[in-house]
């Protein structure tokens, strides 16, 4: 779908691998003559460029008026997605297979029934073998098309085939389909409402999605729908808090691929989400032995076959594996070791940052932030978490923006910032009577920050001890475990009492995590 979008040009221009450009310039020059190579020419500009400048583009290029841009850049992204395509067919096999389905309309067109049959059924049996069920109910459906309008002489028993290989296909598409919309509902809820948050919510959420997932066959299921349901069972444990069996269905999710291992390849993105919630669920449960095993199984599996990752399975692999090993220090506590692995994401950050959500990056700049507060260097703390409460994009996550709020209050207190209090704790608890939403542990860490600053520094300590009581006793109701997921406040406040400059880890009470 060709576009003038500078934006989107630019970043599919600067998305290109050294290979990907070889074979664009190649290829526009098989199309083209050399007194009509301007979109070319656009090519190369863009790509020297290190930010997109029209009016730099338009002063290069000699061109009379940003019209003519507009066309070029328009062009050039229609050309550039035909050459990725064509050097994709042979590592995409959806790509190989509509090829195919192209060709039999090509074919059929030309009134050649017979040879458009034979390439459709080349297909089928492509996608049959990779379980590309919709293509090959779609395929199955224009063989219909062209039997039921001319004489092809495959005769009855042929039609009778296709009509049986239908209704089979067609029950595979709608149990997909069925398990795919329970994914996306069940990921929905959790964006909309996070964890359940009541007894009531719990019923309901129960109510809502157990009977769904209960009247699931397994037996009749290709590998796609299981891992379907298994990643269906994973958020449903996951909105419940429970962890042990979130943990158990991820790793039901990896053993279907385990079964098989050549989907590994063909769904590269799919096996590495299903280790990502593997190690999620082994990180909240305190499983810190199966934490590291399973990062270690990813770890090998990424190098051994990185060289054949898509960018974006790059990006999967760079944010699965920086989390885990992150989150391998918060539970040891050891904040010095982490805060030295820093660096090296941080580059990778960089790189992928244009490609990135942002909340994942911001979900990095506040794994960063609680590191360095962990290690003792708050003002490197009050920096990221100053990067998280500065973005102003409206989508960005506000569970992430609430807990950074209250991270920036714990970095200046630690900082000795007690005349800035008063301000920031206005500043965050306007932040959360904005948003309508709010918790016990929220709601008592502002009361705690309101309060510490007014007392003399003798009355201080007991201050702290008073409110470590009160975060102990809240961490006793287990809806409000899912504060303690995001905010490890309790374990700041004992590091007060103790005078300890570095935080203990987390592995001896509930883990904290970032993780959606």
């Amino acid at each position: 779908m060709p576009i003038s979008n500078s934006a989107s040009l630019f970043s599919l221009v600067k998305s290109l691998t050294k290979a990907d450009k070889r074979n664009f310039k190649l290829y526009a020059k098989r199309i083209q003559s050399d007194d009509d190579m301007m979109f070319l020419k656009l090519f190369d500009v863009l790509d020297r460029m290190k930010e997109m400048d029209e009016d730099e583009i338009v002063t290069r290029l000699r061109l009379t008026d940003k019209g003519q841009l507009s066309n070029l850049k328009r062009h050039l992204y229609k050309q550039v997605l035909t050459s990725l395509r064509m050097i994709s067919t042979s590592r995409i096999k959806s790509i190989e297979i509509r090829e195919h389905i192209d060709y039999a309309h090509v074919l059929y067109a030309k009134g050649l029934y017979r040879q458009s049959l034979k390439i459709l059924q080349r297909a089928k049996k492509l996608a049959s073998k990779e379980e590309l069920d919709l293509l090959q109910l779609e395929i199955i459906e224009f063989q219909k098309r062209i039997e039921s309008r001319h004489i092809t002489n495959t005769g009855p028993i042929k039609n009778e085939a296709l009509t049986k290989e239908a209704e089979e296909v067609a029950k595979v598409v709608q149990q997909s389909v069925n398990m795919s919309n329970l994914s996306v509902l069940l990921h929905g809820f959790y964006i909309k409402n996070s964890h359940v948050k009541s007894e009531k919510e719990k019923l309901e959420f129960k109510t809502s999605f157990e009977s769904r997932l209960s009247n699931v066959n397994l037996s009749n299921m290709g590998y796609g729908e299981r891992i379907y349901f298994f990643q269906c069972r994973v958020w449903y444990h996951y909105v419940l808090l429970d962890f042990d069996a979130c943990y158990e269905y991820a790793l039901k999710w990896i053993g279907v691929f385990e079964d098989s291992p050549e989907l590994k390849m063909l769904d590269t993105d799919l096996y590495m989400r299903g280790y990502h919630y593997l190690l999620t669920a082994a990180f909240n449960a305190q499983k810190r032995d199966l934490l590291v095993q399973h990062l270690n199984e990813l770890q090998a599996f990424r190098k051994t076959n990185y060289a054949k990752f898509n960018e974006t399975s790059k990006i999967f692999s760079f944010i699965y594996v920086h989390w885990a090993r992150l989150n391998i220090h918060f539970l040891d506590g050891s904040y010095i070791e982490g805060v030295d692995i820093i660096p090296r994401t941080l580059r990778r950050i960089k790189r992928y940052k244009n490609r990135m959500a942002t909340h994942r990056v911001m979900v990095f700049y506040y794994k960063i932030a609680w590191m360095h507060l962990g290690a003792g260097d708050p003002g490197k703390t009050v920096s990221y978490v100053s990067m998280i409460i500065n973005d102003d994009k409206e989508d960005f996550r506000e569970d992430i923006q609430s807990y950074s709020r209250l991270l920036y209050l714990m970095a200046h207190y630690d900082l000795d910032n007690l005349e800035l209090l008063p301000y920031l704790v206005r500043m965050v608890d306007a932040f959360f009577k904005k948003i309508k939403t709010s918790n016990r542990l929220q709601e008592r860490s502002i009361r705690f920050f309101k309060k510490v600053h007014t007392v003399p520094i003798t009355e201080r300590h007991e201050v702290i001890v008073e409110f470590a009581q009160d975060l102990k006793e809240i961490r006793k109701d287990p809806f409000e475990k899912r504060a303690y997921l995001y905010l490890d406040i309790y374990n700041w406040a004992q590091a007060k009492i103790s005078k300890l400059s570095q935080l203990p880890g987390m592995i001896s009470r509930d883990a904290v995590s970032h993780e959606s």
